[in-house]
């Protein structure tokens, strides 16, 4: 894989209806999050595995609660099985997340990885972000021993040497240790990702 791997309309008419009629609804249930990196960029998510920060381990098994998970595993294994020429092996994390934006001084969320230990990012945008709202790829690869995240007294340290644009039904791969984040946008728009982290 190159520094990452884009495709456009990726998601079926089927999923994108199940977009629209239910995760963009009025009904669906997002809960809030006062931080993702810090106190300084809270989101909305839904939960659909939920994270495993420490370990690689194959006898922790991750559950999950959610309906959507009948949503996310085919969209995953189908982009495994195309483009990475693999099965899924084993999911780290999956939700939703919507955001609308920061009303902060800062043009971007601070860089990070979601995950100490070998994985896959995988990105798909459900709405499209006109102006802003990209994910930003960074020139640092996480080794043992950094911190999984830059501050925001930090930006001097790090370089973005990619910017993928938020585009409904765009998928977007990438190795999960390079540092990435996502780029400010006005705070009338929303942001709405399906994100998951696998091997």
């Amino acid at each position: 894989m190159n520094l990452f791997h884009e495709v456009d309309d990726f998601l079926t008419e089927e999923e994108l209806g199940i977009v629209d009629n239910n995760i963009m609804s009025k009904d669906f249930p997002w809960y809030y999050h006062q931080d993702s990196t810090s106190t300084l960029f809270p989101f909305f998510s839904h939960v659909i595995y939920a994270r495993n920060t420490a370990r690689d381990d194959d006898d922790y098994k991750v559950l999950s609660n959610s309906p959507m998970s009948h949503f996310m595993g085919p969209i995953v294994n189908r982009y495994c099985k195309k483009y990475l020429n693999k099965p899924v092996e084993k999911i780290y994390r999956s939700c939703l997340n919507l955001s609308f934006g920061w009303n902060v001084p800062y043009t971007h969320m601070e860089p990070h990885v979601d995950h100490k230990f070998e994985h896959h990012n995988l990105l798909i945008y459900l709405n499209t972000v006109n102006q802003g709202g990209e994910t930003i790829i960074f020139d640092k690869y996480y080794f043992e021993g950094m911190d999984t995240c830059f501050t925001i007294n930090e930006y001097d340290k790090v370089e973005s040497v990619a910017s993928i644009s938020a585009q409904r039904g765009k998928a977007v791969c990438f190795d999960g240790k390079l540092f990435h984040s996502i780029n400010n946008f006005p705070t009338n728009d929303k942001r709405v990702v399906l994100v998951t982290t696998f091997k």
